[in-house]
């Protein structure tokens, strides 16, 4: 009796408190079902996406999310409807855009109008793109001019060429080449069959880069670098594939066959259409050199929210080693000649005063007749360091007659913008 009455009073308790246990189990399973319902990505399955992303929400559905309303305009689009995965949520999007910087450079292209320009502006360190401008004169629907790659690369394709002889050791910035001919020509008997003569001259790659002597870069392409490493270099640099960024930047694209001696002389060079770029990627260009060689994935998004609050998606951009840090030094010596005493020059004429002493600044520029938009190209693509600060930034002009401002120019006036001294009334 007394193990059987010991029994009862343990029994007791437990009958009397399990409606309770049943009712807290039943809320419980209503709000994961709810939970299941509204948001199907739970924090059950986070172990299959990134921390920062555990809604399933990548790049590319950004990418699909925004560029049909970016691509024709330079606005961006405040809230967009993102489906992924089998869902979809209207989100709102935080951007990395400068907004002040952005008008300010809307603003030099509408004071100067040229046929077709565009530029675009971003952190090296961090990939986040600070700001993107699209112009057209007699606005001719042609989408943005920042994320088309129409353009024909021209000489800052030497920017790839110089990392090459460099990364692989074939030259440093002092190295002395021997050339005949004008800077801008490319023929072959000077490429192929040089002979010294009176007028054969001597530079050095720093110069040979700064003033964009072709038939150096030939020479460099055919007998020091060769096909396969100019492939090798130009894909490390971004080339011939899809940028990892999230929005649509069409493909820069680079087109050699190994076994055309010629062709190669002609893509080192940059002496061709057979390469063409996106501002957004020509800033990239630059950015691997401000930034010691490594390439940051390009972005637009910082976050994005659901519309009733949970943030979906974080950006979290790839990092790859593009050269070796020495290689990237020695690069910015080519490009702060191509400033200081090069093709450049005039654009930053007393530039280097006051507040910009001792600002690091170094760029390239190109020149060619493209198609897409029609008429003559011309490029500044560069970096300036401030020790505490850097940007890089892309520039191009296209004019069909008359020449309204150099892309140089308006890097100039960027840098001068974005690292201007802070009022004293703050």
């Amino acid at each position: 009796m007394t193990g059987h009455e010991g029994r009862l009073i343990h029994v007791v308790p437990v009958r009397r408190r399990k409606p309770t246990i049943s009712i807290i189990m039943s809320i419980i399973g209503v709000v994961l079902i709810l939970g299941y319902i509204f948001y199907p990505f739970s924090i059950a399955n986070s172990d299959k996406y990134p921390a920062e992303n555990i809604w399933g929400i990548d790049r590319s559905h950004l990418a699909t999310a925004i560029s049909s309303s970016i691509l024709s305009a330079n606005e961006f689009p405040n809230e967009v409807s993102i489906s992924a995965n089998g869902n979809r949520y209207d989100a709102v999007l935080n951007y990395t855009t400068d907004e002040d910087l952005r008008t300010y450079i809307e603003g030099l292209l509408k004071r100067y109008k040229p046929d077709y320009a565009a530029v675009a502006v971003l952190e090296p360190e961090t990939g986040k793109v600070l700001a993107t401008a699209s112009f057209v004169r007699d606005g001719e629907p042609v989408g943005n001019l920042a994320f088309h790659s129409g353009f024909p690369a021209a000489s800052l394709f030497k920017i790839v060429t110089a990392a090459a002889t460099l990364g692989e050791g074939q030259a440093d910035p002092s190295t002395i080449y021997k050339y005949n001919g004008k800077n801008s020509s490319l023929y072959k008997k000077n490429v192929l069959r040089h002979v010294d003569n009176k007028w054969t001259r001597k530079v050095a790659l720093k110069k040979a880069f700064a003033v964009s002597i072709n038939t150096v870069f030939g020479k460099i392409g055919i007998f020091d670098v060769g096909a396969d490493n100019l492939i090798t270099y130009a894909q490390h640099f971004g080339f011939n594939r899809n940028l990892a960024t999230d929005v649509h930047i069409e493909p820069s694209q680079l087109l050699l066959s190994p076994g055309d001696q010629w062709a190669v002389a002609e893509v080192a060079s940059g002496y061709t259409r057979d390469i063409t770029v996106s501002p957004v990627h020509a800033a990239m260009l630059a950015s691997v050199v401000a930034n010691e060689g490594v390439m940051i994935d390009a972005y637009f998004v910082e976050s994005a929210f659901h519309a009733n609050g949970p943030i979906l998606y974080t950006s979290s951009p790839a990092s790859a080693t593009v050269v070796a840090s020495e290689t990237a030094n020695d690069l910015k010596v080519l490009m702060r000649e191509t400033v200081k005493r090069g093709s450049a020059r005039s654009s930053f004429r007393k530039f280097f005063t006051g507040s910009y002493e001792n600002l690091d600044v170094g760029g390239k520029t190109g020149s060619l007749t493209g198609y897409d938009p029609k008429g003559r190209t011309e490029w500044f693509a560069g970096y300036a360091d401030s020790g505490n600060d850097k940007i890089a930034v892309a520039a191009v002009v296209v004019n069909k007659e008359k020449w309204r401002v150099k892309p140089a120019y308006l890097a100039r006036k960027v840098f001068e913008e974005y690292f201007k001294p802070e009022s004293s009334n703050g």
